[in-house]
């Protein structure tokens, strides 16, 4: 079921930021959430494998079309200067919201059944529809123009070779939102509900993380500051193994946190000016390229574990988000001032 849901949501990035540059942000955000909520409601609603997979890959299609173009439209509503502290605390709300989405939803599910769940999930996702409206009514959301100008994105190397440099963000966040849990369970062993708690923590702590990593935009996104920071990050992943501490273990996640968020906030500001003509498209571009390298983390990951050890898990995803962050220091960055 996860593997329908982020296949729509991979292969429909492109189409996301795309649209978005033909017939507005805020249009494509408001599609985007709707066919999420409607697929979510039908994934409730469905009645065998086939029903659910294929409700699951349109609301990965429906996230697709919301995230790419709902950052298009802080770059509409915010100034330039400011876009990289708003995009942090964006991604640090995103994180929250998954971290009470796991939390309430996973109580909710032995109470109510995940169908109604589901179910419930999908209609909040309609009232968030409105409140974004709502929100931004009187806010000037235009069409961006030709299609000329999503060529000029795309043959600008900076979207296809920044987020692979910046992988080291995406890497964390898949390991800590998807198998930090099983690590804790299986190898520290850390009862169920504490181990638990200690990945949430990692989702919640997204909310300070993303005012955290504001501050740090503001004031650090020089390219030697940037790798700085990714260096530090792989560190962490070759010092978990040896944290015993419960202590050591939660002031990793919340710098995990941090740092994740910081290097994502880092990307799409960098991106989002590549060219203002195209903001969603380049932003999409980079999401595809991460989601890429990401969907193929877990396996290398738990690969390792079978053919080696635990520790070598960890050395192994340390070693692949600090080599690439070194290329920053060379990376030559071309920004478009077109309005």
């Amino acid at each position: 079921m996860t593997t329908s849901f982020y296949i729509g949501l991979a292969l429909f990035q492109l189409v996301g930021g795309s649209l978005a540059h033909r017939i507005g942000n805020l249009k494509v955000s408001f599609i985007g959430l709707t066919i999420l909520g409607t697929f979510g409601i039908t994934s409730g609603l469905s009645s065998n494998f086939l029903e659910l997979a294929i409700s699951r890959f349109m609301a990965g299609v429906g996230s697709a079309l919301f995230f790419s173009p709902a950052l298009g439209i802080i770059s509409d509503i915010v100034p330039p200067e400011k876009y990289g502290s708003y995009v942090s605390i964006y991604n640090g709300a995103f994180s929250f919201g998954a971290g009470a989405g796991i939390f309430a939803f996973g109580y909710f599910d032995t109470i109510i059944g995940w169908r109604l769940s589901l179910i419930i999930g999908g209609l909040l996702l309609y009232a968030s529809d409105i409140a974004m409206v709502i929100a931004l009514h009187g806010e000037e959301h235009r069409a961006r123009g030709p299609l000329k100008d999503l060529a000029v994105v795309a043959k600008n190397p900076v979207v296809w070779i920044l987020p692979v440099l910046t992988i080291g963000s995406a890497i964390s966040e898949t390991i800590m939102g998807q198998l930090f849990v099983y690590y804790l369970e299986r190898f520290r062993y850390v009862p169920v509900v504490t181990a638990s708690a200690i990945g949430s923590f990692f989702l919640f702590f997204g909310l300070p993380g993303g005012f955290i990593s504001g501050m740090m935009i503001r004031k650090y996104q020089s390219k030697y500051a940037v790798t700085g920071f990714f260096i530090i990050l792989a560190s962490i992943f070759f010092m978990i193994p040896y944290e015993y501490n419960f202590a050591e273990i939660l002031a990793s996640v919340a710098l995990f946190s941090v740092l994740s968020i910081y290097g994502f906030s880092y990307l799409y500001t960098v991106t989002s000016l590549v060219s203002k003509k195209a903001v969603s498209f380049s932003l999409s571009i980079v999401n595809f390229v991460q989601m890429i390298i990401s969907a193929a983390v877990p396996y290398v990951y738990t690969y390792t574990i079978d053919s080696s050890s635990i520790y070598y898990a960890w050395y192994v995803m340390g070693i692949i988000s600090l080599i690439p962050s070194l290329f920053i220091l060379y990376l030559k960055i071309n920004i478009s001032n077109n309005k």
